[in-house]
């Protein structure tokens, strides 16, 4: 359980935490209509920053994506006794697709500079920070994973301090590859209404600067508790019944827990599909009598930042006696029991659950309180490594013996799916860095899972360059104006952690699934963050590691299988 020290929210609705309130408090919305939004063709709703509010925020030497970043931060940290410059803080990103924007503009031997992990180090090191920085991309719920790893270091004695920012910004990138989705609603999203025509997409970065209470505070907001799991349905379909989700409010709820919650802040993306699912999760797990609120008609969906803004904004509404309406509903448009908040309602409550959902499978709920700190510290899991494999362009290698092979280079990955998987997954249609991980973690896993409940396992995989690769190809077909065909096949493989979820459903994986960006392969940051998470969650069995995909004569995967004690 960690404590709150101070807040960011940096929006087209305001700079400030303050005014980011302040305007939603009002009703107001950062969404509005534009055509030919980023050249993409077409109109649409998007939560944009104004030309004037970029202008004040763009720093020289910086992209727009860093700009963000730092200005959330910086703000933050001005609001905290928070010192990036000892070596008990630690800045933690959590992002669907960083700077991608910048792709097209940078030559190809320079692109490995927009790996979100290498990103975060240039922002750490202005602000001060000389800790490497820790980058999250589990989709639509990096927000939340985030701010769940630093609640475990925390926890695990790792740092004193953790500043947590989640940040996506609005590209063409991510547009086009929404827009083919046909996801888009040409208005202001409706949530949970019978009338809803799916999401928008908007801007924004939000942080919180967590530590240790040392002083138990029962003043003070805290993250009581949270879950991540993975439906093992589909990689960007959620699973119908809402199990993943219902599955993650069900490991963190007790009733006494249950009793103090003021509402649901729900993911509510307002797609046909997500919100379906999320109200059959909500009745399922027994939280159907509670107001839930949910604040994308103000935001749009930001992605990575959802889980931090939306978070945030609860807290100053509970602060007030306040739970928030959900703009524009109307009707009931699910079937599962729920009660979306229609106007401002009172309450007396301080603690609320967080939903949220994502692409790869990925689902975490959170619960957040103004509460007093009692939870010790989780002791340190032991585990024994009972299988390696490691796979290059040059070769497969299993607990360290060679295996007779013909192929090399991108040649070699098929030659393992064809020759030890061979099933009827995407394999064929991922981008390289995404066959290897798929590749290289089934094979570890073929044989190795039968017995364990589904839920017992998890999933940790480590990066620098993630899907780079997959992001070239989605961005050349969209890059010519004349020739404007971008296909959600690629785009759904842009998502790094995407191919997370393709490893669930081949292996049936419920349990966390989380992927990781670093700036480098820093095997003492993997060894922390594998070693506090095991000891928050513990899992049975973990497929973790290290995959990364340079170009397609140069990339590694070392797997491993650890069995927990």
């Amino acid at each position: 359980m960690t404590k709150i020290l101070s807040t960011n929210i940096t929006s087209p609705l305001g700079l400030t935490t303050e005014e980011n309130y302040a305007a939603v408090r009002r009703g107001e919305t950062g969404l509005k209509l534009v055509d030919g939004c980023l050249g993409v063709p077409g109109r649409f709703c998007v939560g944009m920053f104004s030309e004037a509010q970029r202008a004040a925020l763009l720093l020289d030497g910086f992209s727009w994506f860093e700009s963000l970043v730092l200005h959330s931060v910086k703000d933050a940290l001005d609001r905290s006794s928070a010192d990036p410059s000892s070596p008990r803080t630690i800045l933690i990103l959590g992002t669907s697709t960083a700077g991608i924007d910048e792709l097209g503009d940078v030559p190809e031997r320079d692109r490995n500079y927009l790996a979100p992990g290498v990103a975060a180090q240039k922002i750490a090191a202005h602000l001060g920070f000389v800790n490497d920085p820790i980058t999250v991309s589990n989709a639509c719920i990096s927000g939340a994973t985030a701010q769940m790893l630093a609640d475990r270091l925390i926890a695990a004695g790792y740092y004193d301090t953790a500043l947590v920012c989640g940040v996506d910004i609005l590209s063409a990138f991510v547009l086009a590859g929404f827009d083919s989705f046909k996801a888009l609603s040409p208005t202001i999203c409706r949530p949970f209404d019978i009338e809803r025509l799916g999401l928008n997409i908007g801007e924004c970065a939000a942080t919180v600067v967590l530590t240790k209470d040392l002083s138990s505070d029962p003043d003070a907001w805290h993250i009581i508790d949270g879950c991540l799991n993975n439906d093992a349905y589909h990689v960007s379909a959620p699973v119908p019944s809402g199990d993943g989700v219902c599955r993650a409010i069900q490991k963190i709820l007790t009733p006494e827990l249950k009793a103090g919650l003021a509402c649901v802040a729900a993911h509510g993306t307002a797609t046909m599909f997500n919100d379906q699912m999320e109200s059959k999760a909500i009745e399922n797990a027994g939280l159907g009598e509670l107001l839930t609120s949910a604040l994308k008609p103000h935001y749009g969906h930001t992605f990575g930042a959802s889980g931090i803004v939306e978070s945030i904004i609860t807290m100053c509404a509970l602060d007030e006696g306040l739970i928030l309406p959900v703009p524009g509903f109307e009707e009931l448009g699910v079937s599962g029991k729920m009660h979306p908040c229609s106007q401002l309602e009172k309450t007396d409550k301080k603690s609320f659950i967080k939903l949220q959902s994502g692409f790869g499978g990925c689902n975490g709920a959170m619960i957040y309180a103004r509460a007093q700190a009692h939870a010790a510290r989780p002791a340190k899991a032991g585990y024994d490594v009972v299988k390696r494999l490691r796979i290059t362009a040059e070769g497969l290698w299993v607990d360290d013996q060679a295996v007779a092979l013909e192929g090399r280079g991108p040649a070699l990955v098929t030659e393992i799916f064809k020759k030890y998987l061979a099933d009827g997954s995407r394999f064929f249609k991922m981008d390289l860095y995404s066959r290897l991980a798929y590749a290289g973690t089934s094979l570890l896993a073929k044989d190795a899972l039968e017995g364990y409940d589904p839920e017992d396992v998890a999933l940790f995989v480590f990066t620098q360059q993630g899907s780079l690769l997959a992001d070239r190809k989605h961005l050349s077909t969209f890059s010519n104006p004349d020739e404007f065909f971008p296909s959600p096949a690629v785009f759904i493989n842009t998502l790094p952690n995407v191919v997370l979820g393709e490893i669930a459903v081949k292996n049936n994986i419920k349990g966390e699934t989380t992927l990781v960006l670093l700036p480098d392969r820093d095997e003492a940051a993997i060894q922390r963050i594998m070693e506090a998470s095991l000891a928050a969650t513990r899992p049975a069995v973990v497929l973790c590691g290290w995959v990364d995909c340079g170009a397609e004569d140069n990339f590694v995967a070392d797997l491993k299988m650890l069995k927990i004690k």
